[in-house]
């Protein structure tokens, strides 16, 4: 597919990212009454998902120690669950099972779980640890668990088919993704730190 002389907004990569930022910004277009065709397009050097996003273990969680992150993630689970079958999302939950010294760090995360409302069980002590775990596989065996940090929400994506179907749901937008695309550089606008310009190996 040629590259287009002029798209007012590119975006870089074709990773969960890059798409997911083409899919907020093309609902935001169409929101405000303005066109997405011609006007947001995705390159990427390879493909769909053949990076970091093609080989991650599409694990969704909420188990971050920065206060911001708990919330862009608490929302980021709203938007799988809003379309689990599609995205491939299994909401199994998440489990953190740590020893002696992760219990204090781990128990903030869930302080934190419960500020924003964000269902979570938080078990103390090896021996409550043991008996939760056992209840839930009955062949648990590991030794010197003193936490589980039990997310009720969360689980995990099939990354590959999830990033396609987000790729579909992007062009149905108006969006157009061109693969084969290497990214040389970023041209400013004179006297500007506006972008003007991507010059890539295809060209302007």
């Amino acid at each position: 597919m040629a590259i287009p002389s002029h798209s007012k907004y590119i975006v870089i990569g074709a990773g969960i990212h890059g798409l997911s930022t083409a899919w907020k910004l093309a609902e935001r277009m169409l929101e405000n009454g303005e066109s997405v065709v011609q006007n947001i397009t995705v390159i990427d050097k390879s493909g769909i998902a053949s990076g970091a996003s093609g080989i991650a273990c599409g694990v969704v969680r909420n188990n971050y120690y920065q206060p911001a992150m708990r919330k862009l993630m608490a929302h980021s689970v709203d938007i799988w669950e809003a379309d689990a079958k599609a995205l491939n999302y299994h909401p199994v939950g998440y489990m953190q099972i740590s020893s002696e010294t992760m219990r204090s760090d781990v128990g903030e995360i869930f302080e934190q779980q419960q500020k924003i409302g964000y269902d979570s069980i938080f078990v103390e002590g090896e021996r409550a640890s043991a008996d939760y775990m056992q209840a839930l596989f009955g062949d648990w065996q590991a030794k010197g668990i003193t936490s589980v940090l039990h997310e009720k929400r969360g689980g995990y994506s099939n990354q590959t088919k999830a990033m396609y179907h987000l790729a579909d749901k992007v062009e149905k937008l108006g969006v157009r993704i061109i693969s084969g695309i290497t990214v040389k550089g970023l041209i400013p606008q004179s006297g500007s730190e506006a972008i003007a310009s991507v010059e890539t190996d295809k060209g302007i």
